[in-house]
């Protein structure tokens, strides 16, 4: 059985711009293992990314 990943908590506080990249870089992996199934299932791994983008951006609430 494969590992499950985890999401650290950030190291920075949302008001810095470091915030961003902790982020980035928990996330990171979970994407990838995201898009390797994907493409192992079948799907184009740029057209899957392309609806994760939109996926993501229709889940914002305005500002």
């Amino acid at each position: 059985m494969a590992k499950a990943l985890t999401i650290g908590a950030p190291r920075h506080p949302a008001t810095v711009a470091a915030y961003e990249q902790d982020c980035r870089e928990a996330l990171g992996p979970h994407l990838d293992a995201l898009l390797d199934k994907v493409e192992a299932a079948g799907w184009d791994r740029r057209q899957a990314a392309s609806a994760l983008m939109y996926l993501a951006a229709a889940r914002l609430k305005p500002a």
